[in-house]
């Protein structure tokens, strides 16, 4: 640019030069307008030159710098040089240039820091445009749906294959107002979508954002509290009906007889008994829920197994169990009343569900700074689907049986809850016909 600027002026100094010289040629001899041309060109090199450093080089500068800035080189500025005027329009290119800079970068900011914020989010956030598909996602989505594939670009039918979903975020996106849906994910996963429009400067609808709760945990708690109360009442229902069915016979005349008033009175006490060990394992748990902290002491353990199993010596003597104890003599720290209710429930549940002349082996280590005890029964197994379920409160393997020994349903849930109350895991391994293993591991 600045050469042809240069040269323009070069051409039409020479041309006024060559016409001034054709018209004083007359006046003139030719020696001395030989010496006025070369002297007019010499000026105009001169001048020309003058007017290269003064305003084409700077303007040449002011071309290439916007240029880059153009390209999006922001830092780019430019030497304040020339006469005034190219002067003040580097300064305001500078100025522009700075301007610029500093909006992208806060632009730059903002983003990040919305991104910063929707990664932090516990909810899973999808933002959609208008024509509904996904422009941008957080991880939190990505951990609901178990999955690290990009979502950027597709439609909520394509990812959750739910056409409710779809349906609600098109009519959000047409400029209906808010909806809130519940939906199934997968992994059994219940999703509540907040399906919600944001508008535009204008007023319109620029995009819609999808917000995810998982309601999963929700659901069972809640699905758990109605089977538990509805379990509470059968299991009270029951012995309560019992109870007043043999009240009232007795009171109609029944007792009068007194070989039917003995066995009718027996069923009574029995059922009362089962109403008072139902009541005292809900306090147990009730109390083992509250999270109050362990208290820890220093226990001979092989003096606390031994303790438990003669409690129950005639019980053991009846089903002709043997009982084998491997444990040293060592002491641990840990919970005694915990400890000692763990213990015991599976101890008696190692006897209920066991074979008449079978065996009941109580057996611990410590390995690291974990101790390690179990209660292996030579009994009737557990099916393995029922496993994951039995520490589930009144859930039961052998309905039938489990009353007929007196149990309550709650001792596995007890144990459960007495265990990891003091940082400890309790699980178990079962084999159909040849018995089961309960072993808890607990920090020492």
């Amino acid at each position: 640019m600045s050469f042809r600027l240069h040269s323009r002026l070069i051409a039409w100094n020479v041309l006024i030069i060559v016409l001034v010289t054709f018209v004083l040629s007359s006046f003139f001899r030719f020696s001395e307008l030989v010496l006025v041309v070369v002297a007019a060109i010499g000026l105009t090199l001169i001048f020309s030159y003058g007017v290269r450093v003064l305003v084409t080089g700077p303007l040449h500068e002011i071309a290439d710098a916007s240029r880059k800035l153009a390209s999006g080189d922001l830092d780019q500025r430019l030497p304040i040089t020339g006469d005034e005027e190219i002067a003040a329009l580097g300064t305001s290119l500078n100025t522009m240039a700075q301007n610029l800079s500093r909006q992208f970068q806060e632009l730059t900011n903002g983003k990040q820091r919305l991104e910063q914020i929707l990664e932090a989010m516990g909810q899973g956030v999808l933002v959609l445009d208008r024509s509904g598909r996904v422009t941008l996602t957080n991880s939190s989505i990505r951990k609901i749906l178990e999955t690290e594939r990009d979502l950027v670009g597709k439609t909520p039918l394509e990812i959750f294959r739910r056409p409710e979903l779809e349906k609600a975020v098109r009519e959000v996106a047409e400029g209906g107002s808010a909806q809130t849906l519940e939906i199934s994910a997968g992994s059994g996963r219940i999703l509540q979508a907040n399906v919600a429009p944001v508008p535009s400067a204008a007023g319109g609808i620029e995009s819609v954002v999808v917000v995810f709760h998982d309601l999963t945990d929700i659901r069972r708690t809640e699905r758990m509290r109605r089977d538990f109360v509805a379990n509470v009442s059968h299991e009270f229902k029951t012995p309560l009906t019992s109870i007043r069915g043999y009240a009232e016979t007795l009171m109609s005349g029944a007792k009068d007889d007194p070989k039917i008033a003995a066995d009718f009175l027996k069923t009574i006490e029995r059922n009362a008994q089962h109403l008072e060990a139902l009541v005292s394992d809900l306090l147990t748990l009730a109390r083992l829920e509250a999270e109050v902290p362990s208290t820890k002491e220093h226990i001979p353990l092989r003096a606390l197994i031994e303790e438990q199993i003669a409690t129950r010596k005639n019980a053991l003597r009846l089903q002709e169990l043997t009982v084998l104890i491997e444990c040293a003599p060592f002491e641990i720290q840990a919970d005694r009343v915990r400890l000692s209710t763990a213990l015991s429930n599976l101890i008696d549940n190692a006897m209920y569900y066991n074979r008449p002349g079978g065996r009941i082996t109580v057996s611990a280590e410590v390995v690291g700074s974990t101790l390690k005890l179990a209660v292996i029964d030579t009994g009737h197994g557990i099916p393995s689907d029922e496993l994951p379920r039995i520490f589930e409160r009144f859930y039961r393997v052998d309905k039938a049986r489990t009353r007929d020994s007196g149990g309550t349903g709650l001792g596995l849930s007890i144990v459960k809850h007495a265990i990891e109350s003091q940082g400890g895991t309790i699980s178990v391994s079962s084999l159909v016909g040849s018995g089961s293993t309960f072993t808890i591991r607990l920090p020492v």
